[in-house]
This record gives structure tokens, C-alpha cells and sequence, in this order.
């Protein structure tokens, strides 16, 4: 009891939180920064007259160096030190916030833009075998919970930002916002490096010693079985995302939906995410690691969800699936994330594969879906593709877990 009211024991209480501030708030401030650009690069191309064609090409061409540059990137902080990596991409940001208020045409974007996936490419595959090397931070399942919500509530608050700093008379406010977010990125990865030196690298071997003898892990074989399980689902489930995000806004306007209707069904979904990564994040869900099932019935739920939202419009029923999406959304990212990360050496590398893969999903999601919005099928096909691209993804895994049992055994 004394010790509640020892100055000691309070001043360690805060230098830990703010210890464990300065780890996850880089998270938040980078996707407070790049969904701010993004958001107000779409205003920014009305501004200057742009078709929506070109904003579509442009957003493309970002997410293409992002996923060619993530997976190399991720090697490459696998052989420095990470925090050099996250110094350059919070520079390269930075660098593209300052220059975006100077593009004046679509050239100018085109020139500028890729620079965003480059900086991208940099930060997370780094940051995310970063945070899984942090030590004293708990285990590797609460560090990734805490950085799922520390970026669900950047990529939420970013665009609400920046829709409220816009304004044609100067439509420049939140590029230079997004230019304060990346050094402040920069400023928190430093104070956090001035507090504690960076972790040497271990190997697998290292790891499985340091747990205690009665956690039982499944062998190499399995656990890459599950990996690739996991990296299919979540790519799917970016695919996806990819269309609700940047496709869907438009696709609902056109069929009568209100935006502010598209902006509550989208809290809907942000909210199940983030709610689904709190119970991912807690010891319960140690249960469901491993196992195929959880996986599946999300995306079988997925499946259904696009069904209704494909054939029925009904407010309550699109309340409902959004939600059910944001659910399995989440799982697969968790679950792609987690395995990557759990007890692997190169974990740069398989975060760039995390990325890489989502990425793609990203690209390809709005690009196909949009080709077929404009042709016979109409607006409402881009969720019926979302639903065949799942029950596409549910029969490779099918085909990869007996495969991978087969030679398990």
C-alpha cells in the first residue's frame, strides 16, 4: 500500500506509458499523415479539374511501388538497423507533403505520387518487424493488437481531418498537416531510440528457448502452412476493402445511397474492426491460432455478407454485413500479421510479404472492380466479384491446408 504513494513508484508508471507511447504512436501519426494525403489528393484533382480516371491511375501507381518496393525494403531492414529505414521514410513522406501544394497539373502528381508508395514500402514492413523485436512491451500478441488499433484510429480520423481542412480557396492545409504528422513520426521513433537500444537480432531457436516448456508450438511445416492460409485470406480481404474504400463511395452516390448513409456504414465497419482486434489482441484468442476453421467461417460469412449487399438494398441489411466484413477483415490481417511475425527470424521479410500481398489486393480490388461497374453488369457487380473472389480464395486454402496436412504427416 505504502507503495501507491511513493514519487518513485508513479514516476516509473508514467516513464513506461510513455515509453510504450513513443512505440505505437508512430502507427497512428503515419496513417494520420498518408490517409489525410490521400483523402485530400481526391479533393485537390476536382480542384484543378482532373477526371476520375486519371485519380484512379494515379492511386495505382502509388500502391504499385508500394508493393514492389515492400517486400526488398523489408529485406533491407533485415540487414540495418531498422530505425534507419523508418528515418527515411518519414523523410521521404514529409518530403511529398511539402511538395504536393506545388503540382499545378496531373504531371506534376504523376512525378510526385510515387514517392508516397515508396515511403510506404519503407515504413511498414520495418516498423512492424520493429515493434515484434520490442522488448518488455508484453507479448507478441498484445504488441500487434495495440498496433492494429493504434492505425485503425489513424486511418479513421485522417480522412475526417482532412475533409475538414478543405477548402478551395486553399486546398493546401492538410498536406502540410500530413508534413507535421511525418516529423512528429520521426520525432516519436527517435525519443523511443534515445530510451532503449535496438534489439539484437535472434534466431528461431533463441526465441522457442525463451518460452516456458509448457507452450507447445506446431512444427515449422504447419506453421507455414497456416502462414500462406492467412496471406490468401488477407488478400482478399484487401481486395475487397480496396472496393468498399475507393470504389464504393462513387458506386453508392449512383444508386441513391447519401454519403452520410456510405460514412456511417463505413464506421460500422471500422468500429467491428477494431472491436474484433481487441478480442484477437486478448489470451482467449490463443485458442483459435492455428486452427483453419476460425479463418473459414469469417470468410463464409464474408461471402454471404456481399451476397446481400450485391442483391438487397436495405440499409439494416448493409449495417449488418459491413459489420460481419469489418470482422473478417480483421481476422485475416491478424492472422497474416501474427504469423509472420511468430517466432521467425527474418521478420522484415515476411512483413514485406504482408504488405506486399495486401497491397496487391489494394491495386487490384478498385481496378477490376471499376472495369466492371462501367460495363453491362452494373454498379452493383463490384460486390458480387468481391464474393466470387472470396469463395476463390476459400478453395485454394482448402487445396493448401489438406496439401499442407499431407506433408505435415
Amino acid at each position: 500500500m505504502r507503495q501507491l504513494w511513493s514519487g518513485k513508484f508513479w514516476l516509473a508508471i508514467v516513464a513506461k506509458m510513455c515509453h510504450l507511447f513513443t512505440v505505437y504512436l508512430p502507427v497512428l501519426l503515419i496513417d494520420l499523415a498518408f490517409s489525410g494525403i490521400i483523402t485530400n489528393t481526391s479533393f485537390y484533382t476536382s480542384y484543378l479539374g482532373l477526371s476520375s480516371t486519371f485519380l484512379g491511375v494515379l492511386k495505382a501507381v502509388m500502391t504499385g511501388f508500394f508493393v514492389v518496393l515492400a517486400i526488398p525494403f523489408g529485406r533491407l531492414s533485415d540487414r540495418i538497423e531498422r530505425r534507419y529505414v523508418l528515418y527515411a521514410a518519414c523523410l521521404v513522406l514529409g518530403a511529398v507533403s511539402i511538395a504536393l501544394p506545388q503540382c499545378r497539373n496531373s504531371l506534376h502528381l504523376m512525378l510526385i505520387f510515387p514517392g508516397i508508395g515508396i515511403s510506404m514500402a519503407l515504413f511498414w514492413p520495418a516498423y512492424e518487424a520493429w515493434l515484434a523485436e520490442r522488448e518488455g512491451e508484453g507479448q507478441l500478441i498484445q504488441r500487434v493488437m495495440l498496433f492494429n488499433l493504434f492505425w485503425s484510429v489513424g486511418v479513421t480520423l485522417g480522412p475526417a481531418l482532412s475533409s475538414y481542412l478543405y477548402g478551395d480557396t486553399n486546398p493546401f492545409r492538410s498536406f502540410y498537416l500530413a508534413a507535421v504528422f511525418s516529423l512528429l513520426t520521426l520525432g516519436t521513433i527517435v525519443a523511443n531510440s534515445l530510451q532503449t537500444s535496438d534489439v539484437p537480432q535472434t534466431d528461431a531457436s533463441s526465441e522457442i528457448a525463451s518460452e516456458s516448456p509448457e507452450t507447445l508450438y506446431p512444427p515449422q511445416p504447419v506453421r507455414t502452412t497456416y502462414l500462406n492460409l492467412a496471406r490468401c485470406a488477407n488478400f482478399t480481404s484487401w481486395f475487397l476493402l480496396g472496393v468498399l474504400r475507393r470504389l464504393a463511395p462513387k458506386l453508392t452516390k449512383e444508386i441513391g445511397i447519401p454519403p452520410t448513409t456510405f460514412g456511417n456504414l463505413m464506421l460500422t465497419l471500422g468500429g467491428m474492426q477494431t472491436l474484433a482486434f481487441l478480442v484477437l489482441g486478448s489470451g482467449y484468442s490463443t485458442r483459435w491460432h492455428y486452427r483453419f476453421a476460425p479463418i473459414l467461417i469469417v470468410q463464409v460469412l464474408a461471402v454471404v455478407s456481399f451476397l446481400g449487399i450485391w442483391k438487397i438494398q436495405h440499409t439494416t441489411l448493409w449495417v449488418f454485413a459491413f459489420g460481419v466484413i469489418g470482422v473478417s477483415a480483421a481476422f485475416t490481417y491478424f492472422s497474416s500479421l501474427y504469423y509472420g511475425l511468430d517466432r521467425h527470424a527474418d521478420k522484415g521479410n515476411k512483413s514485406g510479404w504482408h504488405e506486399g500481398i495486401l497491397g496487391l489486393g489494394i491495386l487490384l480490388g478498385p481496378l477490376l472492380g471499376g472495369i466492371l461497374a462501367d460495363s453491362r453488369f452494373g454498379t452493383q457487380s463490384p460486390y458480387l466479384l468481391c464474393a466470387v473472389a472470396i469463395a476463390t480464395a476459400i478453395v485454394i486454402e482448402i487445396f493448401v491446408y489438406f496439401t499442407g496436412t499431407k506433408q505435415a504427416d
